[in-house]
């Protein structure tokens, strides 16, 4: 009996971290749902493109289908730092809405501080985890921080413990689908709401050669609980 004891003692407090994290993380999931469904459900996005998705294509966007937007992706260090940039590249208005702002990163206190500043003319903030670009490797942001889940993960959790609105992603798939489902687990796991998923490697740059892989996507939003949207070879709206 004392045996039995020290063992149910023991393991006590195991248990209840355990229970805790998981009604923890089930909590998220349904603040994740419910916010999803308070900006209309949307599945026709206007994706984050530098030099694209600026306001006036975004309202174009919006009065030929498009359910919510995202903003060009904005380097959150000269966000924070010059005013000229901000000035010339971030702009919204009341119709442009449900609007989620990009930022890329390496450091979780600049991004959230860059984060701060539009927190209250959009609905969701988004870490790029995707851009394959040489710049982004240069400047480690976007697709060159995959392997860093850790630092990732310390972004999305920042962000979702000091916002006001959601914290949601934008990623690329790695070859092995089983990494790609472990990466993506990551995120929610840390704070992440939504879940944008490019279907292609981060090598794969060009649109015309290759195609998305579907079926990584698929595989994806099987394995989360938060929502999932798909990205890559898009064409129309049917």
């Amino acid at each position: 009996l004392a045996l039995i004891r020290r063992i149910v003692l023991n393991m006590s407090p195991v248990i209840s971290e355990e229970v805790g994290t998981n009604l923890s993380h089930l909590a998220h999931v349904e603040k994740a749902w419910e916010w999803y469904r308070s900006i209309g459900s949307p599945k026709l996005f206007v994706a984050p493109m530098v030099d694209g998705s600026e306001l006036p294509f975004r309202m174009l966007c919006r009065q030929y289908g498009a359910q919510a937007a995202y903003s060009p992706m904005y380097n959150s260090g000269i966000f924070i730092s010059n005013k000229t940039y901000r000035q010339q590249y971030w702009s919204s208005c009341s119709e442009d809405r449900p609007l989620i702002v990009q930022f890329c990163g390496n450091d979780p206190q600049k991004v959230l501080k860059a984060a701060k500043m539009v927190e209250a003319d959009c609905d969701a903030v988004d870490l790029n985890l995707g851009c394959p670009q040489r710049i982004a490797k240069r400047g480690k942001y976007g697709a060159f921080l995959m392997e860093e889940w850790n630092l990732v993960s310390s972004i999305i959790s920042t962000l979702y413990q000091n916002l006001s609105i959601p914290v949601t992603a934008k990623i690329r798939i790695f070859p092995d689908v089983n990494r790609t489902i472990k990466y993506a687990k990551t995120l929610e796991a840390a704070g992440c709401s939504l879940l944008a998923v490019h279907g292609r490697f981060r090598e794969q740059k060009s649109t015309k050669l290759v195609r998305a892989d579907w079926d990584q996507i698929r595989a994806v939003k099987k394995a989360l609980k938060i929502p999932v949207i798909a990205n890559g070879n898009i064409s129309n709206l049917g």
